[in-house]
């Protein structure tokens, strides 16, 4: 992989064609992807595809996210390997044991969807005008990136109405985990904040964000039946601004006053 990857961007020979229809050779960045393995403590585990940039935070919000961590200083360390596309990654003795233990005892392997307990309280409430006020925030955040242009997904942490953490992506997850990553980084714990995203939430997000602990997601899309499902079973409250000014409660409706 060449120095020009490693901010997240890779030079491209385009054509631009404009109204008169005359197309001209032109150089262009575009999001740098590549498939690179994850090795904890020696082990091979799994695969993340993305691009190269802010590579510590994706792979923290990856470990928090999947369960495997509980807190940052159980990740010791992150050798990261841009030849070999390798992320090797040190955890503490008492992450790694549970890491093993999830291999035998999860549904499919390392890789399955293992039952965990509800993190969130109830205290967390919103009035519908501090729900807006987020989305707000969110969105002036979003049009303020300079790669909003082509990092086009984003996601972000919040509590006490203030925006804590922020993680873009051409992958929907991947600006998940790098927002919760920089949250996590930075040693604050996700239970019970406020995820803030561009994109409706599926199932295997909304499980990730539980499993974090978070209380409350407001997207600018709709989420899936299966994301609302899980929503529900952990307290989770999915609000969505995707029409006008309206907002819609899709889960936890208790949370939004």
């Amino acid at each position: 992989m060449n120095s020009e990857t490693t901010t997240g961007l890779a030079k491209v020979e385009v054509i631009r064609i404009d109204e008169t229809r005359i197309g001209e050779a032109a150089v262009e960045y575009v999001p740098a992807e590549a498939e690179f393995k994850i090795v904890i403590n020696g082990r091979i585990e799994t695969t993340l595809h993305c691009a190269p940039h802010r590579i510590k935070s994706l792979v923290v919000g990856w470990l928090m996210a999947e369960g495997i961590i509980d807190r940052e200083i159980d990740f010791l360390a992150l050798d990261t390997d841009l030849d070999q596309l390798l992320l090797r990654v040190t955890l503490a003795r008492e992450a790694a044991v549970a890491l093993e233990a999830r291999a035998f005892t999860g549904p499919v392997g390392s890789f399955g969807e293992p039952a965990f307990a509800r993190r969130v309280t109830t205290e967390l409430e919103l009035k519908p005008e501090q729900v807006a006020e987020l989305a707000s925030q969110f969105k002036k955040l979003f049009l303020g990136l300079r790669s909003s242009e082509r990092m086009c997904y984003l996601a972000a942490f919040a509590q006490n109405g203030e925006i804590q953490s922020y993680g873009e992506g051409f992958h929907r997850v991947n600006a998940l985990y790098r927002a919760l990553g920089e949250l996590v980084v930075a040693g604050v714990a996700p239970a019970n904040r406020i995820a803030l995203t561009n994109f409706g939430l599926t199932r295997q997000m909304t499980l990730r964000l539980a499993r974090a602990g978070v209380c409350m997601a407001i997207c600018a899309a709709p989420p899936s039946s299966a994301a609302i499902e899980i929503a529900n079973d952990y307290y989770l409250s999915i609000v969505s601004t995707a029409i006008g000014g309206r907002i819609t409660v899709y889960s936890a409706p208790w949370r939004v006053v």
